[in-house]
């Protein structure tokens, strides 16, 4: 991640790779397809809008892999810590090392449905800070149980974090934790205005790069639905007025909002990560605007 950023002039563009079912042929076709787009690189993940909310943190490193192979486009593999045991997740990660992946984003990662959960027996043996944590020892030759390695791994290391307008104490001081404990860039959840990464980047201080993740809204009735979930002042009433005067081109509108919005985050971060990469033309239009010197 350090030498993609080294290496743009101009603020990072990424896309989220989602394919149905992990299917590698078509993660393979879309990397390769918003590469040519203008991307830098590429987040994969198997579930939710950018789909990190239950991810199966295998296949996203196979698709992150198969990415890098298959695709030649540097990648971002999603890694949780839900229902994984300390071992489990130390030896997923060192064969991602093995296989070339290196830049990740950690997360806590969620339980499944109530409706899909009956057949599972989860929890969080360590949290998206204690991965951190396990990554750093990595990183400098030593695993979890302290024995050393043959050699160091040398992960990026990034860590999802929550954008809201209003952080708690709490937030403010998990995110500092989260930092202190070894993160070297942070992407957040979906932003719907900048105002929403004020609070975050006031926290942040610099300290690593922030990656704003714009999701392309579909409809108003997306949007509205997002309005009442998030907290106040995520979503802004604009967008649910434009999509809803869109009408049957309500995509197309949200998909102008995402190039404004992305105009707009770039100015005060270091990138931006698209939640959807099946339209390649709006990576692109997301790239034109992006051409700009990186801030700070």
């Amino acid at each position: 991640m350090r030498d993609v950023l080294a290496a743009r002039g101009a603020p990072l563009l990424g896309a989220y790779v989602v394919p149905e079912a992990g299917d590698r042929e078509s993660a393979a076709r879309a990397a390769a397809a918003v590469r040519a787009a203008g991307a830098d690189l590429v987040a994969t993940a198997t579930s939710g809008p950018e789909r990190s909310r239950w991810t199966s943190t295998n296949q996203s490193i196979d698709l992150a892999a198969t990415c890098q192979d298959r695709a030649g486009t540097p990648a971002l593999a999603t890694v949780t810590t839900w229902s994984r045991t300390v071992m489990s997740l130390q030896a997923h990660l060192l064969g991602a090392h093995a296989r070339g992946v290196t830049r990740l984003i950690c997360g806590n990662g969620m339980p499944p449905p109530p409706e899909e959960r009956a057949w599972i027996d989860g929890r969080w043996a360590v949290d998206a800070v204690g991965l951190i944590e396990l990554l750093r020892g990595l990183n400098e030759g030593v695993d979890r149980y302290g024995l050393r390695l043959d050699a160091a791994t040398h992960f990026d290391i990034g860590v999802r974090i929550r954008a809201v307008p209003v952080l708690s104490a709490a937030d403010r001081a998990r995110t500092r934790r989260k930092i202190s404990a070894g993160a070297d860039f942070i992407v957040t959840s979906p932003v719907y205005t900048p105002h929403a990464l004020d609070a975050l980047l006031d926290v942040v201080d610099g300290a690593v790069p922030v990656l704003a993740t714009v999701h392309p809204l579909r409809s108003s009735a997306e949007a509205e639905l997002l309005r009442r979930e998030l907290p106040d002042g995520c979503m802004p009433t604009e967008w649910v007025e434009r999509l809803d005067r869109a009408g049957d081109r309500a995509a197309e509108e949200g998909e102008r909002i995402a190039v404004e919005l992305a105009s707009r985050l770039a100015e005060s971060t270091q990138g931006i990560m698209l939640s959807r990469a099946d339209r390649p033309e709006v990576v692109s239009r997301v790239r034109a605007v992006l051409m700009r010197p990186v801030v700070g």
